[in-house]
């Protein structure tokens, strides 16, 4: 009896404890990835008052413009099933409009973005096209570790990542500042500050551009459920003084947006939490409870014989 009961206890035990290492390295590696499923008619929308923005229509500056950004994101899945391994293409557009405006026509240009990534750990990689309004993204503009705008990666650190920016076309420092909760929810804020950077040519004068970008990001997922962009862009005249100022505001993610976005990070996190730490915990503490007194209970069975 006692041996029959101890080789059952013996083999529940080591189950558990293959179990444990499959979870953390075969199961969180399935599920640690971008999707590819994504809803393009989802949309992620941030708004704000901008300072001073100019009207294209009629080259004029207009104050105190309330602007709403609507961003539609779409996985190319053929295209990532062609770059192999556990790349994503991804295509995005946003689109600005005036809050005044119900039908949501376009009041700033927008460019389609392209991008191909690890889904797990979010560097980007030059294939498939990408590109941003028609601009390749090479591999010299993204090395090796620029991690794609759109989210941070799975089991985000507490350290400074190189992240892209489509209107310098290269990466910048986004440099981990604290943690802070959002709705209940524990993130990483990331703030990443690009100075005035020279970004093209309009006739003789220089586009300039800067840009401090704040996000807040679950850290197991890295989705990002909070952040805020305070941009400026500008024309520099060939005197070398200020001219027109075509964009200066903060746009951030709109109250809604936040809210939906903590609610789906808790959903996701939680997953993630209980296949990559909770369930390989309990597997190894009872694969050792179990093989224990198993093994006792064999042993006492072949002494009594």
């Amino acid at each position: 009896m006692r041996r029959g009961l101890g080789l059952v206890l013996i083999g529940l035990g080591v189950a558990l404890l293959v179990l444990a290492p499959m979870l953390k390295f075969y199961a969180v590696p399935k599920l640690a990835v971008a999707p590819l499923d994504l809803d393009p008619s989802n949309t992620s929308n941030s708004s704000g008052t901008v300072a001073t923005v100019v009207d294209l229509a009629t080259g004029t500056e207009k104050q105190n413009v309330d602007l709403l950004s609507t961003r539609r994101t779409k996985a190319d899945v053929a295209a990532s099933q062609q770059a192999g391994g556990n790349i994503g293409v991804y295509d995005t557009i946003s689109v600005i409009s005036m809050k005044s405006n119900s039908a949501g026509t376009p009041f700033l240009p927008a460019s389609p973005e392209r991008y191909a990534f690890d889904r797990t750990t979010n560097v980007l990689v030059a294939t498939q096209g990408t590109n941003v309004g028609g601009t390749p993204i090479s591999a010299d503009m993204i090395g090796t570790d620029t991690q794609m705008p759109l989210k941070m990666p799975f089991f985000s650190e507490k350290k400074t990542y190189n992240v892209f920016d489509s209107s310098i076309m290269k990466g910048a420092p986004a440099e981990f500042v604290g943690e802070e909760a959002v709705l209940g929810l524990g993130t990483y804020k990331y703030e990443q500050k690009i100075p005035a950077t020279d970004i093209g040519k309009q006739g003789d004068a220089t586009i300039m551009y800067q840009n401090d970008t704040v996000m807040y990001a679950e850290p197991l997922t890295g989705q990002v459920v909070k952040g805020s962009s305070t941009v400026k862009q500008w024309l520099k005249n060939a005197d070398g003084t200020d001219g027109l100022v075509l964009l200066d505001g903060t746009i951030g993610f709109t109250d809604q947006e936040v809210t939906d976005s903590v609610a789906e990070a808790k959903t996701n996190s939680s997953k993630l939490n209980l296949v990559a730490n909770i369930l390989p915990v309990v597997s190894l503490v009872g694969g050792l409870v179990l093989l224990v007194p198993g093994i006792l209970l064999l042993r006492r069975s072949d002494d009594d014989v």
